[in-house]
């Protein structure tokens, strides 16, 4: 399927996620990539601010309010609970203040931004018929979403520079999982390409 088929027209929704501190500072679950991608996502978030939403990934108070499989996840990651974690840590980083409103953040507490009603009422909404994913992890919410908007009927494009992970080899291993499984829903582009193209498609 040729690229310019997933922008043909301006109904498109870039999703960021999870773009938090508690990624990029020194937390158990701090993933190096992060302030290296921040610049690409930055720029697309700058170019694309109408068509921008985020996502913030929020903990449970404490392991006996998660549910199920959940409870024991946090038993072993209890520092990053909201009773241990300084809230500082669950907010998006401070280079996209400017972008960031109300209406455009949406929590979650699992891995999907689609587990979120409120995300998953914006886009009913807003009636994209792509959806474009930067921000992290590669291989845990960036793939729960990508795999659920692929699901829904959305073609997807991943933007390969702008995602980060904790784990290299996963996240080498998830952009080729990506590029060979779903060629006809999900592309996968770099900074410079997605913006040649939104340029091409008058996006």
């Amino acid at each position: 399927m040729s690229p310019e088929t997933f922008l043909q027209n301006d109904r498109w929704l870039h999703v960021c996620v999870d773009m938090q501190n508690m990624f990029r500072e020194k937390t158990p679950w701090r993933a190096p990539w992060m302030p290296h991608i921040l610049p690409n996502v930055v720029d697309i978030v700058k170019r694309n601010r109408e068509k921008t939403v985020f996502t913030r990934f929020i903990p449970p108070q404490s392991a006996g309010q998660a549910p199920g499989a959940w409870k024991e996840y946090y038993e072993h990651w209890h520092e990053m609970t909201r009773a241990e974690i300084d809230p500082h840590l669950l907010e998006l980083v401070p280079e996209l203040d400017g972008f960031v409103s109300s209406d455009n953040v949406f929590e979650k507490n699992s891995y999907s931004a689609w587990r979120s009603g409120e995300f998953r009422h914006y886009v009913r909404q807003y009636d994209p018929t792509a959806i474009v994913l930067t921000g992290g992890e590669t291989d845990i919410c960036v793939l729960f979403t990508a795999l659920e908007a692929i699901d829904r009927g959305y073609k997807t494009v991943v933007i390969s520079d702008a995602i980060y992970s904790s784990m290299d080899e996963m996240h080498d291993t998830i952009l080729d999982f990506y590029t060979t499984r779903f060629t006809n829903q999900l592309l996968t582009l770099s900074t410079r390409e997605f913006n040649c193209l939104v340029s091409a498609t008058g996006g």
